[in-house]
């Protein structure tokens, strides 16, 4: 893979230094930059990085209109929010050497315990770029419920998933009530209704 050129005109790196090591790092990066109007400012700003870019599925089964979503304790949300374990698509991390679709799938098979028999690209975003440098590939994924394993994650890394299956309808219900508020779940979710719109009810249930 080659390296990203960091060069950009009128924006200049003074110095880099990483201030933090752990499950992972911040760096921390003064750079020069020339405003719009002329002017020259000089920032210092973080950069958060959690590894490599990650992934997000959500698996779908279409001859039964279910599909899959999880809750594990998010611990952020548990101190910021009051939200510990909030509803969410498969997500993770890629490991080192390790593509993006071969990533969704290795996920996929660990966290819900089910194998994608196809996955689909839906988009590449960027999920806070002030702070952190990673790109969340999303994906939609065709599983057979009748086929599903357990799953659950990796208790080696603390992992301890919940895996939900839901109706299509009781998916939208969720979204449109605010009970669905990851960002990367939304976006799936809202594709694929986008795609499917006469999978979905107008009129949520109660």
């Amino acid at each position: 893979m080659t390296a990203p050129d960091n060069t950009v005109p009128d924006v200049e790196i003074l110095s880099r230094r990483e201030v933090y090591r752990g499950r992972a790092s911040v760096e921390e990066i003064t750079f020069r930059q020339r405003r719009r109007d002329g002017s020259v400012q000089d920032l210092t700003r973080e950069v958060v990085r959690y590894g490599l870019n990650v992934v997000a599925v959500l698996p779908v089964d279409p001859v039964e209109g279910r599909l899959l979503l999880c809750r594990q304790l998010r611990l952020p949300m548990l101190v910021d929010q009051n939200d510990p374990f909030p509803l969410e698509a498969c997500a993770g991390r890629l490991e080192q050497g390790e593509d993006a679709e071969e990533g969704a799938r290795r996920e996929l098979l660990e966290e819900f315990g089910v194998t994608a028999l196809t996955l689909t690209h839906v988009m590449a975003s960027y999920t806070s770029p002030g702070i952190l440098g990673a790109r969340a590939d999303l994906y939609l994924a065709i599983y057979d419920s009748a086929a599903r394993a357990s799953g659950g994650g990796l208790a080696e890394e603390g992992e301890d998933i919940e895996v939900l299956e839901i109706g299509f309808a009781e998916a939208a219900h969720l979204l449109r009530t605010g009970q669905l508020r990851d960002a990367k779940s939304v976006i799936l979710l809202q594709h694929l209704m986008l795609k499917h719109p006469d999978r979905f009810p107008a009129v949520s249930p109660p």
